[in-house]
């Protein structure tokens, strides 16, 4: 017969041997893991000159996007230091292509850059790789223009005049040529004008009475500017005044007669030139209108008509700024 302690012995001893067919059919069956699959072509180097590490920096550097997982897995380099040379070897679609370069430096830094370009060069397409635009060169600083100079405080006009008076109103037609000085002085944003002229000669006639008339106009106003573009325009509004003396050409008496007409006068007056211009030349267009009038009489035929009202002028000279 079989002891206790026999058969505690024989049931551990089956107990023993049924755990691993037990653990061995609980576990589920291994599940096969997929190959692992390179995120880049891999690089081998042989000698320290360049280093793997230098080289694969130098390669992430070029690469603008992706770094090494840019290049095609299926390429395969090979960086061999030769000692006072190094060779790059790159496979790409079972085609090799080698380059020996030449360093007696040992400069490890620069052996990883050329192999590096060299690299990316062979696998990548150009339009994948870093395109390092040169700096632009500065632009030539421009000189700041020269600020204009301010106008000279006065202005000296000198010019032709023709001054024409129209057969209205009674008088006969005029027409007197001469001469005109126009003096301004600026205060601000206007200008205080004094002008003076002298017209030697004015004909006319009237009712069979051939005339003579010496005028000197006189004015005293104020002138407004406005520049436009390279030009000026002004305009004056004045009191006007004209000493004349008439005398008759085809009397039997002499008769003749000096007189002086009150008025008012405007004009307009452009100069091509701007206002802080030395000098420039001018047209200007005026008129002048003086409503007392005088009598033209001869004896013995009486009363013939009257002087002018009205004269329309035009002036044709030279602007100097002083």
């Amino acid at each position: 017969m079989i002891g206790p302690l026999q058969r505690v012995v024989f049931c551990a001893a089956l107990l023993a041997g049924a755990l691993p067919r037990v653990a061995r059919a609980e576990l589920p069956p291994a599940v096969a893991a997929p190959p692992v699959v390179a995120a880049a072509p891999p690089i081998w180097t042989s000698g320290t000159c360049p280093g793997l590490e230098m080289i694969s920096a130098a390669v992430t550097a070029l690469i603008p996007h992706g770094g090494l997982d840019s290049l095609p897995r299926s390429a395969a380099v090979e960086v061999a230091d030769l000692g006072d040379s190094y060779r790059v070897n790159v496979v790409a679609e079972g085609v090799p292509r080698v380059r020996i370069f030449r360093d007696v430096g040992h400069d490890c830094v620069q052996r990883a850059r050329f192999a590096a370009v060299f690299i990316v060069l062979t696998l990548l397409p150009p339009e994948l790789v870093i395109d390092v635009q040169p700096e632009a060169a500065p632009e030539p600083r421009r000189a700041a223009p020269a600020p204009e100079p301010p106008p000279r405080p006065f202005r000296l006009d000198v010019g032709a005049v023709l001054d024409v008076a129209p057969a209205v109103w009674g008088a006969p037609q005029m027409v007197a040529p001469g001469g005109e000085l126009r003096i301004a002085r600026r205060f601000g944003g206007l200008a205080g004008v004094l002008g003076a002229g002298l017209e030697p000669r004015a004909s006319f006639s009237q009712g069979g009475l051939l005339g003579r008339e010496t005028r000197v106009p006189l004015d005293l106003g104020l002138r407004a500017w406005r520049p436009l573009g390279p030009w000026e325009l002004d305009g004056e509004a004045a009191i006007a005044a004209a000493i004349f003396h008439a005398e008759g050409l085809n009397t039997l008496m002499p008769q003749q007669g000096t007189r002086l007409d009150l008025g008012a006068r405007v004009g307009v007056a452009l100069r091509f030139g701007s206002p802080a211009a030395r000098a420039v030349p001018f047209v200007g267009l005026a008129a002048l209108l003086f409503p007392r009038r005088y009598e033209i009489a001869t004896t013995p035929q009486g009363a013939l008509g009257s002087t002018p009202a009205l004269w329309i002028g035009v002036a044709l000279g030279l602007s100097v700024a002083l």
